[in-house]
C-alpha cells in the first residue's frame, strides 16, 4: 500500500496489463459478514434546512433507501455559532425541537458540534445533560423547551468546528488567514495559526477589530471581526448583545462604537471589504464615552440625537473568557463520562512537541480526533485541464491518509501517556465546495459519483479491518436548497437526487448493512501519476476495486465494482456458489460523460440459472450485482435491532459483552481462517470469556431468535 504522498494532479497513462483476459470473482460460499457500525453512516444535516424539506414523501423515500445511522447537526459552519435556544423559534427550521421527531421518523442517531466562540464550557455541558440526563429536573425541561420528556441519548460530541466566525477565521476549509487588516494606511495585525490554535485549545481573549477576507461562510459584512447592526427604523436608546461575550468591564478602553449615518446598503452590496470598512470605522463615526455603556454581554447605546433609519453601528471590543476545548471536555465529560467527544483542530507541530501541551492534552484527551478530508483542491484542477480519471483515485488517497493519522495518534498515545484510545472521525466535504459552479460542470457528473462511492466503501473496509479506528462518519451533507451541487439530495425548485445521492444509494444497498471481502483474478492495471514532495511518482492500481456484502434487504448477497478505467469497458465474470440457490441477479450501473454533468443508470433484474454471472463495466462506472438467494446462508439477521450492535471491549484480553437488546442463543468464535474454534449456547448477561484464546484477530458469530445473526471482529490481546 502506498501513502507517503503529496497528490497534485493524476493523469492516466493508460496501461492494460491484463486487457483480454478474463476477470473473475469467486465468491465464498460461507461469507464472514462483518456488521457496518450505525455511526459509520452519518450525514451532515443544518439547522438551517426547511421542515417541509424532509417531510415530503420523495425525501423520505430517498433518505431511507440511503439506510441512514446518524446526521451531524446543527452542522457546518453554522454549528460554530448557533445558539440552541433562541432557534427554538424557528418553528420551520430544523432546531433542536424538530430534530427528535427527524430522529424518530428515519430511526437514526444525534451526533452534535457544540458552540465553541459564543459559548462557555459549562453552557457545553448543561447542554449535554438536557440531551442524556435522566433526571426528573431534565425530563421536566426537555418536556419544556422540545416537546418530549425523553433523553435524546446523543453519544458523539465534536467541539467547535471550522471557526470562520466564532475566531474570526481560524481554520476555514478554504485555508487559515494569517493577518487582519484595518483601515487604508494601517498596518495589518499578525495572527499566526499558533496562537489560533492555543486558543482553540486553551481559550483565552480576543480583541475583536478589524476585517479579514470573506472567505468560508464569511461574506463583506460578517468578515469584519466586531459587531454590527444596521438600523431600518428609529429609536432613542438600544441594548446590544454581541455575539461573543464577555466582554471586558475593567478597562475602560475595551469598546469602541461606530455610528455610520445615512449608510447605503445597496452600496455595501458591491463594495470591496476594504471599501466597506473604511467607511464604516471611519474616525469621525467614534461615538464618545458618554454615548454608551457595556457589561460583559450587552452594550448600550445613549446617542446623542437618535438611531436614525440607515444608521450602521459597528461595536469593537476585546472578548475575554472564552474556555479553550480542554475546559469543554472536561465539564461535558462531567456531565455524562460515557459519551465519546472530539477535538476539530490539528495538532501542530509546536504544540506536539511541547512537553506542557502534550501533558495538558493527556489530562484532557478526546475520544477521537476529527477529520475534514477536503477532496476540492486536488479535483478541481485536475478537472480544470482535462485530467478526470483523479477522482476515481483521490478517495483512495484520502482514505490512505486518514491510516497515517490513525498511525500518528497511536504513537502519540504512548508518547504522550494518553489514557484512553484515540479514534478518527471524517466529516465535511467530499469533491468540491463550487456554489457558483458552471450549471454544466464535469464535477457534477459521474466524477462526483465515483469518489463517493469509492470513499464510502473504502472507509468502511479500512474501519473494519481496523486500519483505522473509525468513531463517527459524516463526509457527505444530505440536503440544502441552492445551486451547490455536493448536497446527496435536492428539494428546490423539484426535488431530485442527485449524483452523490444515486451513488450513495447504490452502495447502501450493496453494502450498507455488512461486508466481506473479495478477490479479482487478472484485474487490469491502470497507471496514474503523483507527486512527492514535488518529483512526478508514477504508481500502479488496480482498474477495478470491488467489495462484497449485504444491505438492508436480507435475501440478496451482492458486490460492488468501480471502474476506474476512463477508457475501457470490462467483463466481469463473478462465480456463485450453489449452495446459494440463487434464482435471480439485479445488476445496476451508473456511468457518465467525464467532461459534462450528463450521467445514466442502467438496471436489469434477470432470472438467474447456472454458476457464472457477467456483468459489462461500462468506463468510468459505479456498479453493483445483487444476487437473489433462497437459501439465507445464516445471514438475515442484518436489521432490526442488530445494526445498531456491537461487542465492547475491543481489543481484549478476558470477555466481551454484546450490546444487542436481544441476548444471542449461541456464539461461534472463528479464527481468521474462517475454521470454528468455539462454540458456547449459554449466553449470561450478553457476555463471553476469551482468556483462553491466543492473540490474534478472531470473527465472533451471534445467532439470535428467527435465524437472525451479527458477526463481529475481535481482536484478542
Amino acid at each position: 500500500m502506498i501513502r507517503s504522498y503529496t497528490i497534485n494532479c493524476f493523469l492516466f497513462l493508460f496501461i492494460l496489463v491484463s486487457y483480454g483476459q478474463s476477470i473473475n470473482i469467486s465468491l465464498p460460499e460461507d461469507p464472514v459478514i462483518q456488521s457496518i457500525p450505525t455511526q459509520w453512516k452519518g450525514h451532515n444535516h443544518g439547522s438551517e434546512t426547511n421542515i417541509s424539506d424532509y417531510q415530503t414523501t420523495e425525501f423520505g423515500a430517498a433518505f431511507s433507501k440511503m439506510n441512514p445511522g446518524i446526521i451531524r447537526w446543527p452542522g457546518g459552519n453554522r454549528a460554530n455559532n448557533y445558539r440552541w435556544m433562541d432557534r427554538l423559534d424557528d418553528t420551520d427550521k430544523l432546531n433542536l425541537e424538530n430534530v427528535i421527531p427527524f430522529l424518530n421518523t428515519f430511526n437514526v442517531e444525534l451526533q452534535i458540534v457544540v458552540n465553541f466562540g459564543n459559548g462557555s464550557a459549562a453552557d457545553a455541558a448543561e447542554l449535554v445533560s438536557l440531551c442524556n440526563s435522566t433526571d426528573s429536573y431534565y425530563a421536566g425541561l426537555r418536556q419544556s423547551l422540545l416537546n418530549s420528556p425523553n433523553p435524546i441519548n446523543v453519544k458523539y460530541w465534536e467541539i467547535g468546528n471550522e471557526s470562520t466566525d466564532a475566531w474570526a477565521f481560524g481554520w476555514s476549509w478554504l485555508g487559515f488567514q494569517e493577518n487582519i487588516h484595518f483601515q487604508t494606511g494601517f498596518p495589518d495585525k499578525p495572527f499566526t495559526k499558533d496562537e489560533a490554535n492555543d486558543l482553540y485549545y486553551y481559550g483565552g481573549e480576543f480583541l475583536r477589530e478589524g476585517w479579514v477576507e470573506a472567505i468560508g461562510g464569511l461574506d463583506n459584512k460578517t468578515a469584519i471581526l466586531g459587531h454590527t447592526k444596521f438600523y431600518s427604523t428609529a429609536l432613542t436608546t438600544d441594548v446590544i448583545t454581541v455575539k461573543f461575550p464577555a466582554m471586558d468591564i475593567t478597562d475602560v478602553d475595551a469598546v469602541q462604537v461606530y455610528r455610520t449615518p445615512n449608510f447605503d446598503d445597496v452600496w455595501a452590496a458591491t463594495a470591496s471589504q476594504q471599501e466597506l470598512y473604511d467607511a464604516i470605522a471611519n474616525p469621525t463615526n467614534l461615538l464618545s464615552s458618554n454615548e454608551f455603556s457595556w457589561t460583559a454581554t450587552e452594550v448600550t447605546l445613549i446617542p446623542i440625537g437618535e438611531l436614525s433609519v440607515d444608521d450602521f453601528i459597528l461595536i469593537e471590543y476585546n472578548s475575554i473568557g472564552h474556555d479553550g476545548a480542554f475546559a469543554f471536555r472536561d465539564a461535558m465529560k462531567t456531565a455524562d463520562a460515557s459519551i465519546e467527544i472530539g477535538y476539530n483542530v490539528k495538532v501542530e507541530d509546536i504544540q506536539a512537541n511541547n512537553s506542557t501541551f502534550q501533558q495538558d492534552f493527556a489530562a484532557s484527551p478526546p475520544n477521537f480526533m476529527i477529520k475534514h478530508p477536503y477532496a476540492g483542491g486536488l479535483v478541481v484542477p485536475a478537472i480544470g485541464v482535462g485530467f478526470f480519471s483523479d477522482a476515481a483515485f483521490v478517495s483512495q488517497s484520502k482514505v490512505e491518509a486518514l491510516v497515517d493519522l490513525e498511525e500518528l495518534w497511536n504513537q502519540r498515545e504512548i508518547d504522550w501517556g494518553i489514557p484512553n484510545e484515540i479514534g478518527v472521525s471524517i466529516t465535511e466535504w467530499n469533491v468540491a465546495l463550487l456554489d457558483d459552479a458552471d450549471v454544466d460542470h464535469p464535477i457534477r457528473g459521474i466524477t462526483c459519483g465515483m469518489y463517493v462511492a469509492d470513499f464510502w466503501a473504502r472507509t468502511f473496509e479500512y474501519g473494519l479491518n481496523n486500519l483505522i479506528d473509525l468513531r463517527v462518519m459524516n463526509h457527505f451533507s444530505l440536503s440544502a436548497t441552492g445551486n451547490n451541487f455536493i448536497h446527496l439530495l435536492h428539494p428546490n425548485p423539484v426535488f431530485s437526487v442527485g449524483v452523490e445521492g444515486v451513488a450513495t444509494t447504490m452502495v447502501m444497498e450493496a453494502i450498507g448493512e455488512g461486508m466481506f471481502p473479495i478477490t479479482l483474478s487478472n484485474n487490469p492495471q491502470i497507471d496514474v501519476i503523483t507527486t512527492n514532495e514535488g518529483v512526478p511518482l508514477p504508481i500502479t492500481i488496480d482498474a477495478i476495486p470491488a467489495w462484497g456484502g449485504v444491505g438492508a434487504n436480507n435475501d440478496y448477497v451482492n458486490v460492488l465494482l468501480i471502474n476506474r478505467d476512463d477508457e475501457n469497458s470490462h467483463v466481469v465474470d463473478i462465480d456463485i456458489p450453489a449452495i446459494w440457490q440463487a434464482d435471480s441477479v439485479i445488476f445496476e450501473s451508473l456511468y457518465g460523460e467525464m467532461v459534462n454533468e450528463v450521467v445514466s443508470t442502467s438496471y436489469d433484474d434477470s432470472p438467474f440459472t447456472g454458476s457464472t454471472y457477467s456483468a459489462v463495466l461500462p468506463a468510468f462506472s459505479v456498479n453493483t450485482v445483487r444476487i437473489h438467494i433462497t437459501n439465507s446462508l445464516g445471514i438475515d439477521g442484518y436489521g432490526d435491532n442488530l445494526k445498531d450492535a456491537f461487542i465492547y471491549p475491543n481489543p481484549s484480553s478476558d470477555f466481551v459483552y454484546f450490546t444487542s437488546k436481544e441476548r444471542p442463543i449461541s456464539v461461534e468464535i472463528l479464527n481468521n481462517l474462517g475454521q470454528k474454534i468455539k462454540y458456547q449456547t449459554s449466553i449470561d448477561f450478553n457476555k463471553i470469556e476469551i482468556k483462553e484464546l491466543k492473540q490474534g484477530v478472531y470473527f465472533i458469530r451471534a445467532i439470535y431468535s428467527d435465524k437472525k445473526l451479527a458477526t463481529y471482529k475481535l481482536i484478542k490481546q
